[in-house]
């Protein structure tokens, strides 16, 4: 796990290495544990390692660059350094992340006569090019990643995210070059790069609380999307798809007994391979279903001596402690817990800003920063249950969503009985006026609309329902398929970065086992019963209907009871933060003026919210807070102001 940027001019203009060097410097939280810079030439076909700190000394004439911050996971000795090459440094490489088959892969390697300086998986993936060309590499990859890759050979530059989008990679232009970075953070290093928001994206953050696919706030840049590729050389550019979400195949159908050991074997396999390392591994522990179901098979495949980690809260309401306790206890790990307080959430609230490079649009992003900060004391690597309820169908919307269709052909009989047909209402929208797609689409969105018009009249709130259907309709299978499908290339993504950034702003790397992509394309060919039910029984409108065949195998390790529970997620008590004497000085200091400045929101009404918001509904609360997030974000990455703001640029500075 580590942190890459790099820089290409495809006119040929010479590489700032200065430039190159801040924006290294800007991730070097990263990686604390090694850097590297190498300049190259795609033109003159050749490269130089040069000093990651000083320019003093670079040769002239190169018109590209890569750099790398190393946390050392695999090979902790400098074999592991980046940028790596090949044997007569033709091939240069810079990978973040993991690749958890490639000493699978070695062997085969070795007998077609490749000798290896390392016990790193950079170098197999290195091998791989070399051996099998770039897409080929990437399809024997199992893991998570974003790399670069330089053939001086071809003249050509390479970069591909991993299949379920787990590390980020983004890209931009400035005036000819090509910039790329783990973080976005790092373009505010390079002379000439315009810190502009687009404002359509401002009207996706606000309905969604995210920018889906490619995009991103900041205008100009772009993602790598998830199973993405891009290839640069000085003829042009070209991009594509390696893997998608896949879609059911005709196969005959399995018996559930078949399809729950089937699903046992594999995540059993995803935990094995993912706890390989060489630094202290531990896991999350939530006290949710899908964590207490890594900690113990990471238990089982490790043996004692398992360190799980949690976040509490002091108030009952929000608590899991009680379910961490008998999830500890059942898997047998060492449990560490971290209380969250509004205190550590309101002083963390503009660092978590900066972390992310986004606005802390779900607050309990802080939490994982918290739970990360507290851990890295103890381990370097972490496993969490992320992911499970994007690929098994856990959350609720899945289930009301397939309800939602069959009720369909009956809710005109049915909303003219007294009670019932305000419930259905309320549960399933207008199913006149809205289809079941775009009722889907808005169950993981802001569905207050109205707050979103009345803080930004101008706002173009369809474009990005527009853009979303768009998404959703690339899915060729059922209606339940193409919601997963749509989700794990969506909301699953957001998740996903979260995590990242939230854990390596404390140089610690999480891993997630429901993601290996092996296990993804299994469960994607099971039977939609086997996950979603398609039931009215009110005992289904429960738990029972979500996530059956993940139930069912946590039934093997834990009582119903605990399984069965409703589902809370991670909660934040929001109107504690409001009313934190900090957080309002924030807002009466710098939320507020700034808001009245920039106008991208209308501040009146903001304020008016502000003055109340001691007795708003919690959907309210949510919308507020990303209002204030957004400032906050804005005043760091477009204004540049604050400590997290203007220190890394000072600390890498010449």
């Amino acid at each position: 796990m580590c942190g890459l940027v790099g820089i290409y001019s495809a006119a040929g203009a010479p590489v700032d290495g200065s430039a190159l060097r801040r924006m290294s410097g800007m991730q070097r939280h990263r990686g604390p544990d090694d850097q590297g810079i190498r300049l190259f030439s795609l033109t003159k076909g050749s490269s130089a390692e040069v000093d990651a700190v000083s320019p003093a000394g670079d040769p002239s004439g190169l018109e590209g660059g890569l750099g790398f911050n190393r946390l050392s996971i695999l090979d902790l000795s400098p074999n592991g350094h980046q940028p790596m090459t090949n044997d007569d440094a033709t091939v240069i490489i810079v990978l973040n992340g993991e690749v958890y088959n490639a000493f699978e892969q070695r062997p085969g390697l070795e007998a077609d006569g490749f000798r290896f300086r390392s016990s790193s998986d950079t170098e197999v993936c290195l091998r791989l090019y070399e051996r099998h060309g770039f897409e080929g590499m990437l399809q024997r990859l199992n893991g998570m990643f974003a790399i670069a890759i330089v053939d001086l050979r071809i003249g050509a530059l390479w970069l591909a995210r991993d299949r379920l989008g787990i590390k980020p990679l983004y890209w931009c232009e400035v005036n000819g070059a090509l910039l790329f970075a783990s973080e976005a953070k790092a373009f505010l290093g390079y002379p000439g790069f315009e810190r502009t928001i687009d404002p359509d994206r401002v009207d996706e953050y606000l309905a969604y609380r995210y920018c889906a696919w490619d995009g991103h706030l900041l205008r100009g840049v772009q993602q790598i999307p998830p199973g993405g590729w891009m290839r640069f050389a000085p003829d042009g550019q070209r991009r594509g798809i390696y893997w998608t979400v896949p879609e059911r195949s005709p196969a005959p159908d399995p018996s559930f007994s078949a399809a729950l050991d089937g699903l046992e074997e594999r995540l059993g396999r995803s935990v094995r391979m993912q706890l390989l390392s060489d630094r202290k591994v531990g896991c999350q522990l939530s006290g949710g279903v899908d964590s207490s179901i890594v900690n113990l098979l990471a238990v089982r495949q490790a043996g004692a001596n398992m360190d799980a980690f949690s976040i509490i809260f002091d108030d009952p309401k929000f608590s899991e402690e009680p379910w961490i306790n008998e999830a500890a206890e059942t898997a047998g790990v060492r449990s560490h817990r971290f209380v969250l307080t509004p205190d550590d959430v309101v002083g963390s609230f503009e660092r978590c800003t900066w972390h992310l490079d986004r606005p802390i649009t779900h607050p309990n992003s802080i939490g994982i920063d918290h739970l990360a900060r507290s851990a890295s004391a103890h381990v370097t690597v972490l496993l969490s249950g992320e992911g499970a309820d994007e690929v098994f169908g856990g959350y609720n919307r899945f289930l009301w969503g397939t309800l939602r269709r069959q009720l369909r052909p009956f809710h005109h009989s049915l909303r003219g009985i007294p009670g019932l047909g305000a419930w259905l209402t309320g549960k399933f929208g207008d199913l006149d006026r809205m289809d079941d797609t775009d009722w889907f689409i808005l169950q993981s969105g802001v569905r207050r609309l109205d707050l979103l018009a009345a803080a930004r009249p101008e706002g173009r709130f369809d474009e990005p329902a527009r853009q979303r259907r768009a998404l959703f309709a690339e899915g060729s299978g059922s209606f339940l398929q193409n919601c997963l499908k749509y989700d794990l290339r969506t909301y699953l993504v957001d998740l996903l970065i979260r995590q990242d950034k939230m854990t390596m702003a404390h140089s610690l790397e999480n891993r997630v086992p429901f993601l290996d992509h092996e296990l993804v394309e299994y469960v994607r060919n099971l039977p939609e019963r086997f996950l979603v039910s398609a039931s009215a029984r009110v005992d289904q409108l429960r738990t029972r209907g979500t996530k059956i065949l993940l139930r069912k195998l946590a039934l093997r390790y834990f009582n119903s009871r605990f399984v069965y529970r409703p589902k809370v997620g991670f909660t934040m008590p929001l109107q504690a933060y409001f009313r934190h004497p900090r957080f309002r000085e924030l807002m009466e200091d710098v939320v507020l003026p700034g808001m009245r400045q920039r106008g991208l929101l209308r501040a009146s009404e903001v304020e008016r919210l502000w003055r109340t918001i001691d007795v708003v509904d919690p959907e309210t609360s949510e919308v507020f807070w990303s209002y204030v997030a957004l400032e906050i974000w804005a005043r760091q990455f477009v204004d540049g102001q604050g400590s997290f703001a203007a220190a890394p640029l000072a600390a890498v500075a010449g």
